[in-house]
């Protein structure tokens, strides 16, 4: 890789360091995004006075757009490169993977307990439907 980087005139060694440059920019935006939203947005691209954010999701899109009249004077204040940010847009990403879809979906189970008070009311009812949504809701017993 090195070689590529050590040639002048070359694309790919713009491209690498431009890359590079974005990566630590995006650090630096981000340590002065409050958390838990940090975690959720990424810097994309800034373009004359507007910079583009991507959020995982439309909520921490939202979120995000709502605390940006906020952001805006302190990325001003604390990182040199931001000084003529006048605009925030925001976007979401797809998640990628099936791996990545698993992971953002949380599997919620209920308690033994929860379990058994869910089996006996559906026992206890004449309405099918609900009987059968009752016991499927019970299955969520996660077996240790």
């Amino acid at each position: 890789m090195f070689k590529y980087l050590n040639r002048k005139n070359d694309r790919v060694a713009d491209l690498v360091t431009k890359a590079r440059f974005m990566g630590k920019l995006n650090q630096e935006f981000l340590k002065n995004i409050p958390t838990p939203v940090n975690m959720h947005v990424q810097l994309a691209y800034i373009n004359g006075n507007k910079l583009h954010v991507i959020a995982d999701t439309p909520a921490w899109a939202t979120k995000f757009r709502f605390m940006s009249a906020h952001i805006i004077p302190t990325l001003k204040k604390n990182i040199q490169y931001f000084q003529y940010v006048k605009e925030i847009s925001v976007s979401t990403r797809p998640l990628k993977t099936r791996e990545e879809k698993k992971k953002a979906i949380s599997h919620r189970y209920i308690s033994f307990e929860a379990k058994k008070c869910l089996e006996s009311m559906a026992n206890g009812l004449n309405n099918e439907g609900l009987q059968q949504s009752l016991r499927r809701l019970a299955k969520r017993h996660k077996q240790k």
